[in-house]
């Protein structure tokens, strides 16, 4: 009896820790993309979901007959247009400005902060 309470403790607390970990949004973040094959995703979709811009236009991607599964964050650049409340323009530039910055690339310059790393100018 005793060791049939501890089995129900242990997955009960199991699925907590399970529903506790789902909530942090770095793993989220880090899992959510699946590859290219199981994408459901399209340009078309992209277009009706608001994503494009004159800058960064998916129609000609159309016209061409591109036969790639559409823009390859589109979810995540989705949840930052509605989160920070910018336009498709302003969150590609800002996931990428977060890309960078999670590989230690300055954002603004775009140049590596490895203190190895050796520049040579004109």
């Amino acid at each position: 009896m005793v060791k049939d309470m501890l089995g129900y403790l242990f997955l009960i607390l199991l699925f907590l820790v399970l529903a506790i970990l789902a909530k942090l949004p770095y793993l989220n973040q880090r899992y959510q993309r699946l590859p290219a094959v199981f994408s459901t995703n399209s340009f078309q979709s992209d277009i009706e979901g608001g994503l494009t811009s004159e800058s960064f236009d998916l129609h000609q991607n159309l016209v061409d007959g591109d036969n790639r599964s559409g823009l390859e964050d589109s979810e995540e650049i989705k949840r930052i247009m509605e989160t920070e409340g910018l336009n498709f323009d302003q969150a590609r530039l800002l996931r990428m400005q977060r890309k960078f910055k999670t590989n230690n690339i300055d954002p603004q310059t775009g140049v590596p902060r490895d203190p190895k790393l050796v520049t040579f100018s004109n």
